[in-house]
């Protein structure tokens, strides 16, 4: 009896917390990793503003703004999806990064949407401070029109932040982004510590 309880209480534990998870599909192997970050939206609310629901931000919590376009309007389901926002307008996220002056920071996004019309496609960037284009790495269908997209972004040098745009005439149901600078801390200092031994060898 004890074990059949466990068992019950553990699937009850996988059934509560699969819904939260359940388009974060792929993420980098890098994520946990020294000078990596991460924020995921389920947009479970019609907050405009919506803080992420899950996540790991240690240079400081990322910002969102969703302008969902005239006579558009979040939905608690559309088509199957729990949690949607419409998108003749656009999402803007501000991700803060690391206060150091790194070579290069590289952003991975998970998107999980489904177009309004026929041929409409996510456009994925960041504007500022750069203006870089993310490039669609894979894309999973997920049934009906629904799909799970993975874009990446790699700027250089890295900035003190970054906003993220996303837009396209699509219907948005999920948003993960994954970043990381590079060299992370840790890389630096065996770069300085063999630095200092190739002048003293010298």
């Amino acid at each position: 009896m004890r074990y059949k309880s466990l068992v019950a209480a553990i699937l009850g534990l996988v059934v509560v917390a699969s819904p939260a998870w359940a388009d974060d599909l792929l993420p980098p192997t890098w994520r946990g990793l020294s000078g990596s970050s991460w924020a995921d939206w389920e947009y479970s609310t019609p907050a405009a503003q919506p803080s992420p629901d899950w996540g790991s931000w240690p240079y400081g919590v990322p910002t969102t703004q969703v302008y969902p376009g005239v006579g558009q309007h979040w939905w608690d389901v559309l088509n199957g999806r729990q949690g949607v926002w419409p998108l003749s307008g656009e999402i803007w996220i501000g991700f803060p990064n690391q206060q150091l002056e790194l070579p290069y920071k590289d952003i991975y996004i998970q998107l999980t949407w489904e177009e309004q019309a026929p041929g409409n496609r996510p456009i994925v960037l960041t504007y500022l401070p750069q203006q870089v284009n993310g490039t669609l790495v894979r894309e999973i269908p997920l049934g009906g029109l629904w799909k799970h997209s993975i874009y990446t972004i790699r700027l250089e040098p890295n900035p003190a932040w970054e906003q993220i745009l996303i837009t396209g005439g699509v219907d948005v149901d999920q948003v993960v982004i994954d970043t990381r600078c590079f060299p992370e801390p840790a890389t630096l200092g065996l770069l300085a510590l063999g630095g200092v031994a190739l002048l003293r060898r010298r």
